[in-house]
């Protein structure tokens, strides 16, 4: 909580009261001091004058009843009781009482005094009449009476006091009418100058806190600079505020707009991340991962610990973290940030890198299958052409021909795998922007170039094109990759197709033209369905090789599809046949 003197009004309130409060101890002392000094000296002066005037009213005055009524005369006149004593101290007279009946009056103090030649004076309780009492003794000189030693005037101290009290009742009373107006003076005062720098300091407050927006009033007076600095700072601030505001914006979006997740981590706190990174490491809820401990983000366990581990390094870090139980790999950078007086401070890049990987391992087992397949066919050509060789040696020219007609098959076989590999690596390249194609007369062109080998399997192979007729179908697609499709769809579905008919049906529907391939074969296992699109995967390796089938049948077809924006889908049964959809954009 704050001190009462934290503030400029207090400060110069408490100024003010310093002040004020040293003056009223002056006051006081003067009250109560010097004036009751003063007080008790006049009250002394005015007996010790009315011990003289009694001195000389008893010039001619003898001792005796006469001097004892002047002298009670003189005490009723005067309000003062008078006493006269001899040199032996016996009371010859009192305005007061019965000298007969008072004591000896040599041991008092001021009667001692007086004896001895000087003016004596005492405070003490009256025996006789029990008040306290201000005794002033006056000698009497020489040529005065003989029988008068000392005059003593004696009054009672509650006169004094009494006027003292009403003295400093009065005093007392004034003070405390001018604290009241010096403290409201300096009310008026402090409110006068405070209120301007009170404004000014709540301003700057504000200002400190980050809250640039705060008014500043006009202020007048020798504080009119200030405020207009002050004005001018905030203009400033605000100016400067909004440029950063606006670069921190720009640099925000542009690390959302990375695909890479993105934390800036300072001494263990995150203070700073993309969009990426929140739904990377965040909570469902969460809407930013700013001020968090990095400890407490989400996400896969073994990228946490990466990500901790990686932290804990003081030198740049760079790691693969992966595949996860949902198959996904990352790519993990961490950096230190160094500079002079910093907390420790790292940039942390977490890149998924599951595609890129994922296609390493097609390609790896692309090459591997790829070398299989060109392997075994150029195996079997060796061989049998040293077979060849050895049979004409010997002479036997029908056993050399059945491994010639061998070494052409294989070397069909090479020949079909070595296109279907030219093929991919085209459908491979950029989309092409051919087109647009006539679906209806593709589809003829390749029903008829399979016609053949259909008839020689006994099968019917005939195309539906009801849904579409007294129609131009177009399809937005390259020819040749359409032709690609077609061959490899009416090549599969033939050679797996023993008895029945092979149909291929045509329909557009929505924007899109649809070429559907139905067979009545042996269809296709639900387990090996989610493969089918693979690159050398064999339901039945044995019969696709014996068939002449490459392997790269269906992965040619994905990916023309997928090269004209069209898709691939395959449908199958067992025993009951297979149906292969493309789908294409319609030109």
């Amino acid at each position: 909580m704050r001190s009462p003197l934290a503030s400029y009004r207090a400060q110069i309130l408490a100024g003010v009261a310093a002040g004020v409060a040293v003056l009223a101890a002056v006051w006081l002392y003067l009250l109560f001091g010097p004036l009751s000094a003063a007080l008790d000296t006049q009250q002394q002066a005015g007996l010790e004058t009315a011990a003289r005037l009694t001195i000389s009213a008893l010039r001619d005055v003898e001792p005796g009843p006469a001097m004892q009524e002047t002298v009670r005369q003189l005490g009723r006149a005067s309000s003062v009781r008078l006493t006269v004593i001899d040199a032996n101290g016996v009371v010859l007279a009192d305005s007061e009482a019965d000298p007969a009946t008072m004591e000896n009056h040599a041991d008092r103090p001021e009667v001692v005094e007086a004896l001895r030649g000087s003016t004596g004076t005492a405070q003490r309780q009256s025996e006789t009449l029990g008040q306290p009492f201000l005794y002033v003794a006056v000698p009497v000189t020489d040529e005065m009476s003989d029988d008068i030693a000392v005059v003593r005037a004696a009054e009672p101290l509650a006169h004094s006091r009494d006027v003292t009290g009403g003295v400093r009742r009065a005093g007392v009373a004034l003070l405390v009418v001018a604290l009241f107006g010096a403290f409201f003076a300096a009310w008026r005062l402090a409110d006068a100058f405070a209120a301007p720098v009170e404004r000014l300091a709540a301003a700057a407050e504000t200002m400190a806190r980050g809250d640039l927006s705060a008014r500043l009033d006009r202020v007048h007076g020798p504080l009119g600079p200030l405020a207009e600095s002050l004005s001018y700072l905030r203009d400033q601030l605000q100016r400067r505020v909004a440029q950063l505001e606006g670069e921190r914006a720009r640099l925000q979006e542009v690390i959302d707009g990375l695909d890479d997740a993105v934390l800036l981590v300072e001494n263990g706190v995150i203070k700073a991340s993309n969009r990426a990174a929140l739904d990377l490491f965040g909570d469902p809820y969460a809407r930013t991962l700013a001020g968090r401990e990095v400890t407490t983000i989400s996400g896969p366990e073994t990228l946490r610990s990466a990500v901790l581990e990686a932290l804990e390094a003081d030198c740049r870090t760079e790691m693969s973290v992966g595949p996860t139980p949902l198959q996904h790999t990352y790519l993990l950078r961490a950096a230190p940030l160094t500079s002079h007086h910093a907390p420790p401070t790292y940039l942390v890049i977490v890149s998924d890198v599951t595609r890129s990987a994922r296609l390493d391992a097609m390609r790896r087992d692309f090459v591997a299958n790829a070398s299989h397949e060109l392997k075994t066919p150029a195996t079997g050509i060796l061989l049998l052409a040293e077979s060849a060789a050895a049979a004409a040696r010997d002479g036997d020219t029908a056993q050399t021909l059945t491994f010639l007609d061998q070494i052409h098959r294989e070397a069909e076989r090479l020949r079909a795998l070595v296109g279907d590999l030219l093929d991919l690596s085209r459908l491979e390249g950029e989309p092409s922007t051919a087109g647009p194609v006539d679906v209806r007369a593709a589809v003829d062109l390749a029903v008829s170039a399979h016609r053949r080998a259909a008839e020689e399997k006994r099968l019917i192979l005939s195309i539906d094109a009801s849904a579409v007729e007294g129609r131009d179908v177009y399809a937005a697609c390259d020819a040749t990759d359409l032709a690609i499709a077609l061959d490899n769809v009416l090549a599969n579905a033939i050679a797996y197709t023993d008895e029945g008919s092979v149909t291929v049906r045509i329909a557009a529907e929505n924007g899109s033209v649809v070429v559907e391939v139905a067979d009545t074969g042996v269809g296709i296992p639900p387990e090996h369905l989610p493969r089918v699109f693979e690159r050398f995967y064999r339901v039945d390796a044995a019969r696709s090789r014996n068939s002449g089938g490459t392997g790269l049948g269906l992965a040619l077809v994905k990916h023309a599809m997928e090269r004209c924006g069209g898709s691939a889908a395959i449908a199958s049964e067992v025993g009951r046949g297979t149906t292969v959809t493309l789908t294409l954009p319609a030109a």
